[in-house]
């Protein structure tokens, strides 16, 4: 204060320097505009629309999926709701409320998810910007309906105004991962508290600098390996195997049975390696297991693309397998046929193909599951596991109107059969945005 530089002085200290605009030194924040504060008034929003006991109900009934988060007791009775709370909720919000909210307000929503959205990309050019913009634009054109229908008394929130400086800044400091706090707070963890952690708490400081440099060096040695493998699949096409197995004598009585399968789908930006899983666990085979087949993209046809559902199908993974090495003794023994596939397998259980475009209010696109075959069974395939592109996240259709409500015998483990239709979830994380379109 004595300096004159405190908050209380009349005149603040860059008010006398001519090249100073004080404004630009507030960068956006994702984490706290936008998941807390633009995003926290979203829910509450919805709350007011559905009640809070109601969407809870849609949410505790959503089927698992690698990435998204199994809210089983809903979000309402939630205190001190972190960032990371608030992102994963955004990755299901939306689908819960189809059917329950006027379109005006779903355009009003969907817009200020797309916003999040993408604002997060890690690069940005003069196209994605313009998205930004339209989808700002297409939130302030809808967002009156709010107050019409008395959720709101006015609109005049700090936060929503922060949203106007978020493409000036791009342009101006580049993108948002530069400035957001939350790779900060992470940082502060990777290289404080872990590395902290890593010491024997005496003359820690050198031991710090010393594990950093260790995991600095294991990194870039890791990106070297990545760039080596990279190369040496350079020029490699997608080539669908087209075997029928379903149609091919197999002799043996037995396989290789798998749980899970994790793996790494296509990247979209260099430097950030994506990681899927996906599960087929039956829940007979340990007291108080629970079933989960999880929900897969299929590469289908030579209209695949490693981006957009063109191509592609959504399936179920049933079980995942390995032929044998071996045939069985019954057959005569001896090593496996040389032309069996010699990577893991799964059986799937098809959905319906997708529509040409996806519904043009929240953007997802709607599946159903396939008619079932003349012999009462479902439609399924053996594929190669390289088929599947990635896992995905189906929402059940929820009864739609004023008194629709879930079914009461809905559960997060029986939904994908109880249900009859779904919606393809394409809020399931940045990596779902970009590619499920």
């Amino acid at each position: 204060m004595e300096q004159g530089v405190s908050g209380a002085v009349k005149q603040p200290f860059w008010a006398d320097l001519p090249y100073t605009d004080i404004h630009l030194s507030i960068t956006p924040d994702i984490l706290h505009q936008l998941y807390q504060g633009v995003f926290k008034h979203l829910v509450s929003w919805c709350q007011d629309l559905l009640s809070p006991d109601e969407l809870d109900n849609r949410l505790r009934c959503l089927p698992q999926a690698f990435g998204i988060r199994h809210f089983k007791n809903g979000i309402s009775s939630l205190a001190q709701i972190s960032g990371k709370e608030r992102k994963e909720m955004a990755r299901v919000l939306l689908g819960c409320l189809i059917g329950k909210i006027p379109k005006p307000v779903m355009l009003a929503f969907r817009s200020i998810l797309d916003f999040i959205y993408l604002a997060q990309y890690p690069t940005h050019d003069d196209d994605t910007l313009q998205y930004m913009q339209d989808a700002l634009n297409t939130f302030h054109k809808h967002k009156g309906v709010l107050v019409e229908l008395g959720i709101r008394d006015d609109l005049n929130i700090p936060k929503l105004h922060s949203l106007l400086h978020y493409i000036d800044s791009i342009r101006m400091f580049g993108t948002t991962d530069n400035y957001n706090t939350e790779m900060f707070e992470r940082l502060h963890i990777d290289f404080a508290k872990d590395a902290w952690r890593a010491s024997n708490h005496r003359d820690e400081f050198p031991q710090m600098v010393r594990w950093i440099t260790r995991q600095e060096k294991i990194a870039l040695y890791e990106a070297y390996q990545n760039e080596c493998q990279a190369d040496a699949d350079e020029g490699a096409t997608l080539r669908l195997n087209r075997q029928e197995f379903a149609r091919t004598y197999l002799p043996f009585d037995r396989v290789d049975v798998y749980h899970k399968f994790r793996f790494k789908p296509c990247a979209l930006s260099d430097g950030k390696e994506e990681e899927d899983v996906v599960k087929a666990v039956p829940g007979a085979i340990r007291l108080g297991r629970k079933n989960r087949f999880d929900t897969v993209i299929v590469l289908e046809n030579e209209e695949a693309e490693s981006t957009g559902v063109r191509g592609t199908r959504a399936a179920r993974v049933k079980i995942i397998f390995t032929l044998p090495k071996k045939l069985p003794v019954s057959q005569g023994g001896g090593p496996a046929p040389a032309w069996w596939p010699q990577e893991p397998l799964a059986y799937v259980e098809w959905y319906n193909r997708f529509a040409r475009a996806p519904d043009l209010v929240h953007l997802m696109y709607a599946v159903g599951k396939a008619p079932r075959r003349a012999d009462g069974l479902p439609q399924g395939k053996i594929i190669p596991l390289s088929q599947v592109r990635q896992s995905c996240h189906l929402i059940p259709h929820y009864p739609v109107g004023s008194q629709g409500a879930v079914p009461v015998d809905w559960t997060s483990e029986n939904v994908l059969e109880k249900a009859a239709s779904f919606h393809l979830n394409n809020w399931g994380g940045t990596y779902a945005y970009q590619t499920l379109w």
